[in-house]
């Protein structure tokens, strides 16, 4: 059968993390080939795979490295743990529907690192391409590959006979898939009376990239680069499906009413326990306390999600506006600094703002927000900024 998808070689050109911490994703490289070997050559891992032959031997690694794994039609990534290559996990569009594979050397099993690298690279995939569903399968005997790909969301979709290099039998294999639409389902979310937020894809870019685009914009915020292009609206929705979850986390804005993106937010991982937020608005939904709802639901989520104890916000000093958003989620004003700015010849003034958990639950009297797609209460504050 013929190729069905060519994934840009953008996707790995930086590793994504996992929401292990130690456990990343990266470019499968040739220094990886005697690992490769020597967990592949262990029976209890090769039994499971169709493809893999027993014995495994430093030459097969070495081909596969240099052939498949760098074909534009399989996303090939290595498990990196603790630092050192543990398995791998990979989309494989080249001779049919895009279908799901990974390993893990035998002394990684019952760890979580299985399920915590599939489902990086099925997030990622999903978030950064158009890719309509993935298949995958388990063979009958293998109770540990069922459960990775039921906490995924896969749905069994029938039984076929394969047979199983490693083995030398034929083997009954159930056979699964995940369709965009129930991979978007599952994903985490947030809702306010106004407004839904959810993780950026692909399909955002283009609303990402007009509305960021405003000079207003740029001029209010220190992270915006500007001039801001479709290119850096990819860029920016690959960033964010490579993110650490829960610890660091985006949300692209929409409006509850019309689905319209307005802005984005979302907090990254800080020093100390905290968790530093950030957020923009488009000009033309601005002075309607949409980022004051927006701000209030996701600090909800992000203190209840990572356990922070903190959380920081920085906007620039001619920025009052998103200074009153800060105050009206009950940071507290801490001092000034200087950053850097995306485009920007040298170094904008920021105001820096602090907010403890202690605190923010104290003046939550606004009511819990909803989070995972379940309904929520209403906020009217008159003024926001971007």
């Amino acid at each position: 059968m013929p190729a069905s998808f060519e994934f840009e070689d953008s996707l790995l050109s930086r590793p994504c993390a996992t929401a292990l911490a130690g456990v990343k994703l990266r470019r499968i490289e040739a220094a990886d080939a005697q690992a490769m070997a020597t967990g592949l050559a262990d029976f209890a891992v090769s039994r499971n795979l169709v493809a893999v032959p027993h014995p495994y031997t430093l030459e097969d690694a070495r081909e596969f490295i240099a052939g498949p794994a760098v074909s534009p039609n399989m996303l090939c990534a290595a498990i990196e743990v603790d630092g050192s290559f543990g398995g791998c996990v990979a989309i494989d569009a080249q001779t049919g529907a895009p279908e799901l594979g990974y390993w893990l050397a035998a002394p990684l099993h019952g760890r979580g690192v299985g399920s915590a690298a599939a489902r990086a690279l099925v997030d990622l995939a999903f978030a950064a391409t158009e890719m309509p569903a993935i298949v995958s399968g388990h063979f009958f005997d293998n109770d540990a590959s069922a459960s990775v790909l039921a906490k995924l969301g896969f749905r069994r979709t029938g039984i076929v006979e394969t047979r199983s290099r490693a083995r030398g039998e034929t083997v009954r294999l159930l056979t699964m898939s995940l369709a965009r639409g129930d991979w978007a389902a599952a994903q985490p979310s947030i809702e306010t009376a106004r407004v839904v937020m959810a993780p950026p894809t692909l399909d955002d870019a283009d609303e990402i990239a007009l509305i960021a685009a405003d000079r207003s914009l740029g001029l209010m915020t220190a992270a915006v680069p500007k001039p801001f292009t479709l290119d850096d609206a990819r860029a920016f929705v690959l960033s964010a499906a490579r993110r650490r979850r829960p610890e660091s986390m985006t949300f692209s804005i929409r409006m509850r009413s019309s689905g319209a993106l307005v802005g984005g937010i979302g907090w990254s991982a800080g020093e100390g326990g905290a968790l530093e937020l950030g957020y923009w608005l488009g000009a033309a939904h601005r002075g309607r306390g949409i980022a004051t709802e927006a701000a209030r639901a996701v600090l909800e989520a992000a203190f209840d999600w990572t356990g922070a104890s903190s959380a920081t916000a920085r906007c620039r000093v001619v920025n009052p506006a998103s200074r009153g958003v800060l105050e009206r989620c009950g940071f507290q004003w801490e001092g000034a600094s200087l950053v850097r700015s995306p485009g920007s010849p040298g170094a904008v003034a920021v105001d820096v703002f602090r907010l403890d958990r202690e605190v923010f639950v104290s003046l939550r009297e606004w009511g819990r927000s909803a989070v995972r797609g379940q309904r929520a209460g209403a906020t009217t504050e008159p003024e926001d900024a971007a």
